[in-house]
């Protein structure tokens, strides 16, 4: 058995996730109806309580077991009867952090880790300290694998619904081996949208899947730029980075170029940047992702404008046809 040092950093933690809908990540808070305050927490910890860490993050070897230390907090004036397990991260469709359902199986995190106490009751303003261990398969793929530690509360009694309430704790574990910082973009569609103004601008939009298809979680730098016939007037837009991409997780994005003239057609390419991976730097160390495609941006007020003189030309000539002939024809 091996015991995991305490020298690890933690990013911040509390996650709050009803069976229903998702909601912003704090401390638990009081259900509706409830009589008293109903609000706990959970943090890294030793044996003798909470240790400063933000969250759980180790570097492991395949096969070894690692034991640690949850502290939760009951922060109100009741008793508190709450059920612990571990469940998988998987990265929400705007790319946030979410840690799988009890419901949903998980099969990296929410399997390596054993808790000693799968339900903990916890009094009014104390501290439970609950062993775990973390048991890393001998044939466990090298790489980041995230999960979380959850203190959930179940309230519903009798009724159709049962609304769980949770608050965890990232774990993070990075199995040694060959790592591969790398992403895609798939998905890759443009779309323009012109005004009845001939001689206006329009905007493209633009909809695209980034995904990490490597073993390392990235923060990402999302851009998007746009340019016409020959390079002309070139548009670009820079996206807010991804803070943390997860090793074959997915995001789409959609971002609206302003200011397209309506030139024909128009090269779209999209990037992203690896920025970082943990606290790795990886500015100019990892390939971005990129990808390109074309949207012809016209302005059909200009194009039916254009047709109809067009038309009116032909008509002209076809008359003045006319005419001649006829001329021609009646001549003595």
């Amino acid at each position: 058995m091996r015991t995991l040092s305490t020298a690890v950093r933690l990013i911040g933690t509390a996650l709050v996730v009803t069976s229903l809908l998702p909601v912003p990540r704090a401390s638990a808070q009081p259900a509706d109806g409830d009589t008293g305050r109903q609000t706990w927490s959970v943090a890294p910890a030793s044996a003798a309580g909470p240790d400063g860490r933000a969250r759980f993050d180790y570097v492991v070897e395949p096969g070894m077991r690692y034991d640690d230390h949850l502290a939760v907090r009951n922060l109100g004036e009741t008793e508190l009867a709450l059920d612990l397990y571990a469940g998988d991260a998987v990265n929400t469709g705007t790319g946030g952090f979410d840690l799988l359902a009890r419901d949903e199986p998980s099969t990296v995190i929410g399997q390596w880790i054993t808790v000693s106490a799968p339900r903990v009751v916890v009094p009014a303003r104390e501290t439970a300290i609950v062993p775990f261990s973390v048991t890393v398969p001998a044939d466990a793929e090298p790489g980041d694998h995230v999960g979380g530690l959850v203190a959930a509360l179940t309230t519903g009694g009798d009724t159709p619904v049962e609304v769980e309430r949770r608050v965890g704790s990232r774990l993070y574990v990075r199995v040694a081996g060959p790592i591969t910082a790398s992403a895609r973009i798939d998905s890759l569609t443009a779309t323009h949208h012109g005004t009845l103004n001939p001689v206006g601008t329009g905007e493209v939009d633009v909809t695209y899947t980034i995904v990490n298809d490597g073993n390392l979680r990235l923060a990402l730098r999302p851009s998007v730029n746009a340019s016409g016939p020959l390079g002309l007037v070139e548009r670009g837009t820079t996206g807010e980075v991804l803070p943390e991409l997860l090793p074959g997780n997915a995001v789409t994005l959609t971002h609206t170029l302003t200011g397209i003239w309506p030139l024909g057609p128009h090269e779209v390419r999209v990037r992203a940047e690896p920025v970082t991976s943990a606290t790795q730097d990886l500015a100019g160390a990892v390939e971005p992702a990129t990808a390109g495609t074309t949207v012809w941006a016209l302005s059909w007020t200009a194009t039916g404008t254009l047709v109809l003189f067009v038309g009116l030309l032909v008509a002209l000539w076809r008359v003045r046809r006319r005419i001649r002939a006829l001329r021609v024809a009646t001549k003595p």
